[in-house]
């Protein structure tokens, strides 16, 4: 495999992990803010889930954005200019 197909791989792994550890984050949040009286268990499995599948989401953003980022850069670059012939 080249290099250019193991850094959109490594990119891809970073940013799912990334995505799901701020959805993992995030529910430690909401555990915490919420009451365990107000809560059953599947009210708290339903929103791990629900967090988790968030943070996934976030996490493809990320990757998109990753990809997209060098090719919109490519886009604004000066184009190169032929030395004028004498």
């Amino acid at each position: 495999m080249s290099r250019r197909v193991w850094g959109i791989l490594v990119l891809m792994l970073l940013s799912l992990v990334l995505g799901v550890g701020a959805g993992e984050f995030f529910f430690g949040i909401w555990l915490k803010t919420v009451p365990p009286a107000m809560t059953t268990n599947f009210n708290t499995g339903s929103a791990h889930a629900a967090f988790l599948g968030s943070g996934a989401v976030v996490g493809v953003v990320f990757f998109l954005w990753g990809l997209l980022s060098p090719v919109i850069a490519m886009m604004f670059r000066p184009k190169k200019t032929e030395p004028a012939r004498p």
